[in-house]
């Protein structure tokens, strides 16, 4: 079920992403979540650490499709280039913003985070596939060059963690102290610009987001480009070879495992292959849920976070510290922490930290909703 380019079932699963990233940036009591909902502190992952990469894909998959109504539209490649770099450009000052925000404290801002990575990354694979496509008959992603970018980018990372020694440490390294991205990351940034949450024996040693860690990234923008493409062009059996594909990435990621493990943190070569699998079997399935099913309606608050999904990223951070803001005396306490005390009266204390997560995805759903009744999309 499409609307010209626009893919439904796309939109989503964006908006799924979005949902499970609010969910889990909102909760009543940060030590009371689901495990489903934390970040796996190094090796392995949770149903969470699937949502980035995924929002990551999703932006892969609608690059072509966007391209593609820009060339119709008369554009040539400078000035996609040009909206490109633009687009990528606010997004990452975007990110700067909301780190600084509320405190603006320049002298311990953290400088890496969600928002510049998605701009790099969007700028980087979007540019590449735009001067490395056929313009034969209008647009048409050159596969192959995206193909093999995808397998450079893969490899070259696993060449670098595997072999390459880390000064001082050694190789290979996938450790937050000694791995390649952890020692760029503090050689750079310094760890007074670095993630200050996750320390390791009391010290800021690695950033999620970081510098070195974003190459991999790109990895599945790349694969998702190819999706995208695989859309327009009409392949045969889609949903089937999505699932197929899916669950065969999944499998290398897991069989390579014992090599180089799954990290989010330094975003490994198998983090990658299985977050790009997840996606594909995730977009799959929605696609039959929408498509077959007809299960869209039933989506349809999905659906609606998809179609503005950096409002609503944007939204939840602005809002974040009012919640933890002291409003309610006496005693002193915030409204996240009025919402779990409610909430607790009921409900064990994960389920109500929960229950306040979903508060807050409701409350930004109605904003979100004004704007989609009104076609307000918030576009880069």
């Amino acid at each position: 079920m499409t609307q010209g380019y626009r893919w439904l079932a796309l939109d989503i699963l964006r908006g799924l992403s979005i949902i499970f990233m609010l969910l889990n940036l909102n909760p009543g009591a940060w030590d009371q979540q689901f495990g489903f909902l934390v970040h796996a502190k190094w090796e392995g992952g949770t149903f969470i650490d699937m949502v980035a990469p995924v929002f990551l894909f999703c932006i892969g998959v609608a690059i072509p499709l966007s391209l593609r109504r820009r060339i119709e539209a008369g554009e040539s490649n400078g000035q996609m280039a040009k909206h490109i770099l633009i687009r990528a450009g606010i997004l990452v000052l975007l990110g700067l913003f909301l780190n600084a925000y509320p405190a603006f404290d320049w002298a311990h801002m953290r400088i890496p985070g969600v928002l510049q990575r998605i701009g790099v990354c969007y700028g980087a694979v979007a540019l590449f596939v735009l001067f490395t496509a056929r313009r034969d008959n209008g647009f048409r992603l050159n596969a192959t060059a995206v193909g093999i970018a995808f397998a450079v980018v893969l490899l070259s990372w696993a060449a670098l963690l595997l072999f390459v020694p880390v000064p001082g440490f050694g190789a290979p390294r996938f450790d937050p102290v000694g791995s390649w991205p952890a020692y760029v990351d503090r050689l750079l940034l310094t760890t007074d610009h670095m993630f200050p949450w996750w320390p390791v024996d009391g010290k800021v040693v690695f950033d999620p987001d970081g510098l070195l860690s974003t190459w991999p990234v790109c990895a599945n923008v790349l694969f998702g480009a190819l999706v995208g493409h695989g859309r327009m062009t009409g392949i045969k059996a889609p949903v089937l070879k999505m699932l197929l594909a899916g669950g065969l990435l999944m499998a290398a990621a897991i069989g390579l495992n014992a090599v180089v493990p799954i990290i989010k943190n330094i975003w490994t070569p198998t983090f990658a292959l299985f977050t790009t699998g997840f996606a594909l079997l995730s977009l799959g399935i929605l696609t039959v849920l929408v498509e077959k099913l007809k299960a869209g309606p039933a989506l349809f608050p999905a659906q609606v976070y998809g179609s503005n999904p950096l409002l609503a990223y944007m939204l939840s951070f602005l809002v974040a510290p009012l919640i933890d803001l002291n409003w309610l005396k006496p005693p002193a306490v915030s409204l996240r922490g009025a919402g779990q005390a409610l909430f607790a009266q009921a409900f064990e204390p994960k389920l109500a930290s929960l229950c306040f997560a979903l508060v807050m995805v409701t409350a930004i759903f109605v904003p979100l909703w004004v704007c989609w009744r009104n076609k307000w999309f918030l576009k880069l």
